[in-house]
């Protein structure tokens, strides 16, 4: 499923608010939650910016980031924010944490968001499960052509060819 990157956003958005207002909600720290959500949910994104930065160094142009161009050029999906081995770290440290109201708010809302991210993710990109796994790409030396099936790769290749990278 391909949708536009602004509905794909703007799915990230909704659901991170939504994730950190339930958690705040159940504990009473509504401002914390959505903060944290937010975090977790939608700034996770930022990794893309990062990415973008390896590929094309300081020069940044907007047109090439939202087409997804860094992806396209390296052939490598480091997206180190986008990982399922977080989860269980970030529930250790919650867990460590609990008798600490604030932050434990703040890390649950964190990780609720992360998670719902993610999730969402596998959706709206079509990838399996396991290309959220920094260990899975890491095992793959990152290579996208080596975690994407001939359809991902058919309609990358056609993206390149329509942008004339």
């Amino acid at each position: 499923m391909h949708i536009p990157l602004v509905i794909h956003l703007s799915i990230h958005f909704i659901l991170a608010v939504l994730a950190g207002f339930l958690v705040g909600k159940h504990y009473h720290k509504i401002n914390v939650g959505v903060i944290a959500g937010i975090m977790g949910g939608f700034l996770i994104d930022l990794d893309h910016v990062l990415e973008y930065f390896f590929t094309f160094g300081l020069r940044f142009n907007f047109t090439y980031f939202f087409q997804g161009r860094q992806f396209l050029l390296s052939n490598r999906t480091l997206s180190i924010f986008h990982a399922w081995e977080y989860i269980p770290v970030m529930i250790i440290i919650i867990y460590i944490f609990r008798r600490r109201q604030t932050l434990k708010v703040f890390l649950m809302a964190l990780t609720l968001g992360a998670t719902v991210h993610l999730i969402s993710d596998c959706f709206l990109n079509n990838y399996p499960a396991r290309n959220y796994s920094i260990i899975y790409r890491a095992s793959k030396g990152f290579n996208s052509s080596l975690m994407l099936d001939a359809d991902q790769l058919r309609f990358n290749n056609q993206l390149k060819q329509d942008l004339g990278i």
